[in-house]
C-alpha cells in the first residue's frame, strides 16, 4: 500500500509527553516557613495585648521583655506584607483578598497595642489604657479585661484563619513529601542519637549532675523557658549589634582593600593578628575599656570576632570576577562604578553571604562567652555559668538549647535574605 502524502500546510501534531517529561513541581518550603512564623506571631501578639495573658499565663510571660515585644509586633506586620506580596503573584480571589485585609488589620491593631500602647478594643470598651501596661494588682476587678479577651480572641481566630487561607497547606502535600524524602536521613539520625543517649544514661546510671537525660532536659526546658527567652533575648541583642558593626565594617573595609592594593597589604596582617587572639583574652580587656556591666563590651567582642570573616570574604569575592566580564564592560566604556555595581558586587555576594552566615554563629558564641567574664545577671551566658556552678545541669543544658534556637533563627533570617537578594544565582535556580 502506498502511504498518503501529508499536505504541505497540514500542522504537525506533537506527541503527548512521556510520563517522565511531566512538569516538575518547583515549589519550596519558603511559603510554609513564612506561614508558620506568621501563625506563631499572631498567637504571641495576642498574649502581649492583655496583661492577664502576659503575666498570668506561662506562654505569655516568656515574652515580657520590653525590648522584645515591639520586635514581635513589627515582625508580624512584616510577615503579613510578605504573605500579601505572595498573594499578589497569584490569581486574585475575593476570599483570599479578604484574608489579606483581615491579617493587615490584625497586624496594625497589634502595632498600636504593643508599640504605641493604645489598645483599640480596650478603648471601645471603656477600659483604662493604663491597665494594659503593667501587672494587675490583686484588688483590681478583672471582669472587663476578661471580656476584652473574649472579644479579641475572635479577632485572633480570624487572623489565624486568614493565614491558613493564604497558606492553603492542603494543596502542598507534594512539597511536604519531597521535603520529608530529602531530610529523612538527618531526622532519623537525630532521633536515633537522642534515643541512644537516653538509653545509655539509664543503662549506666549516669548521675544527673554529670549528664541529665534528654527527657529531663526537655521537661526542665518546658518549666523554665519563660526566663530563658528573656535572658536569651538580652544576649541576642548584643550578638546582633556586634554582628551589624563587625560585618558592616568588614564589608566596607573589604571593598576598600579590594580597590586599593596597598591598603589591603597594610590591613591584612593586622586583621589576622587580631583574629588570632582568643575571645577569653579579649573579654577582660573590653570589660576594662567599656565596663563589665556595659553591653558595649559584649558588642565590641562580637564585632571583633565577626569582622575578619566578613572582610576576607569580601576581598576574595570582589577579586574573583571573571576577566572576560570585566573586559566586556570596559569595551562598552563602563565606568568604575558601573563595573562595581553590575559585575564585581554580584559576583562577591555569594562570598559575602557565606561569611555572614558563619558570623551569625560566631556572634552568638562571642556574646555568650563574653558574659562569662562579667556582666549583669540578665544574660544567657551568666545564667548558664551560674546553673553549671550549682550543678543545675538540666537548667544549664536548657540554656544551651535556647542559645541554639536563637542561633538557628538568626542563621535562618540571613539565609532568607540571601535567597531574596540572590534569587538569580545558579545555586537557587530550581531544576
Amino acid at each position: 500500500m502506498v502511504p498518503i502524502a501529508r499536505k504541505r500546510h497540514e500542522p504537525v501534531v506533537a506527541a503527548p509527553p512521556a510520563a517522565d517529561e511531566t512538569a516538575h513541581d518547583t515549589r519550596t518550603l519558603g511559603l510554609d516557613m513564612l506561614a508558620l512564623v506568621a501563625l506563631f506571631l499572631v498567637i504571641v501578639t495576642y498574649h502581649l495585648q492583655n496583661p492577664i495573658l502576659l503575666y498570668d499565663v506561662q506562654f505569655g510571660s516568656a515574652f515580657r521583655n520590653a525590648t522584645l515585644q515591639p520586635v514581635l509586633a513589627v515582625a508580624l506586620l512584616g510577615a503579613t506584607l510578605l504573605l500579601a506580596g505572595d498573594f499578589k503573584t497569584q490569581r486574585t480571589h475575593s476570599v483570599r483578598l479578604a484574608a489579606v485585609v483581615v491579617l493587615l488589620l490584625y497586624s496594625l491593631y497589634m502595632i498600636l497595642a504593643v508599640v504605641f500602647d493604645f489598645n483599640i478594643a480596650g478603648a471601645l470598651m471603656g477600659i483604662d489604657q493604663a491597665l494594659f501596661l503593667e501587672r494587675l494588682p490583686d484588688d483590681v476587678i478583672r471582669a472587663p479585661l476578661e471580656s476584652h479577651l473574649t472579644i479579641t480572641a475572635l479577632f485572633e481566630f480570624l487572623a489565624i484563619l486568614a493565614v491558613l487561607m493564604l497558606w492553603q497547606p492542603g494543596t502542598r502535600f507534594a512539597v511536604y513529601g519531597r521535603a520529608v524524602r530529602m531530610n529523612a536521613s538527618p531526622l532519623i539520625v537525630a532521633v536515633v542519637v537522642l534515643v541512644l543517649l537516653e538509653s545509655v544514661i539509664n543503662l549506666f546510671q549516669v548521675q544527673e549532675f554529670l549528664l541529665p537525660r534528654p527527657s529531663v532536659i526537655a521537661a526542665t526546658f518546658g518549666e523554665i523557658y519563660p526566663r530563658l527567652v528573656s535572658v536569651g533575648w538580652n544576649t541576642f541583642q548584643n550578638a546582633f549589634w556586634g554582628f551589624v558593626i563587625g560585618c558592616g565594617a568588614g564589608v566596607l573595609t573589604g571593598m576598600l582593600a579590594a580597590r586599593f592594593t596597598g591598603f589591603s597589604r597594610a590591613l591584612l596582617p593586622l586583621a589576622i593578628g587580631i583574629n588570632a587572639v582568643p575571645i577569653i583574652a579579649l573579654a577582660p580587656i573590653m570589660n576594662n575599656w567599656f565596663g563589665a556591666i556595659n553591653p558595649a563590651s559584649k558588642i565590641a567582642i562580637v564585632a571583633v570576632l565577626t569582622y575578619f570573616p566578613a572582610m576576607i570574604s569580601t576581598v576574595r569575592g570582589l577579586n574573583a570576577v571573571d576577566h572576560l566580564s570585566l573586559e566586556l564592560m570596559k569595551s562598552y566604556a563602563a565606568s568604575q562604578w558601573d563595573i562595581f555595581w553590575k559585575v564585581r558586587l554580584p559576583s562577591a555576594l555569594p562570598f559575602i553571604f557565606s561569611a555572614l552566615k558563619v558570623a551569625t554563629t560566631l556572634s552568638m558564641i562571642g556574646a555568650i562567652v563574653s558574659e562569662y567574664f562579667g556582666g549583669t545577671g540578665n544574660g544567657l551566658g551568666f545564667s548558664i555559668r551560674n546553673d553549671a556552678a550549682f550543678f543545675k545541669n538540666a537548667e544549664a543544658w536548657s540554656g544551651i538549647v535556647i542559645a541554639s534556637l536563637f542561633g538557628i533563627g538568626f542563621y535562618g533570617v540571613v539565609s532568607a535574605a540571601e535567597r531574596a537578594l540572590m534569587h538569580w544565582h545558579v545555586s537557587f535556580r530550581e531544576k
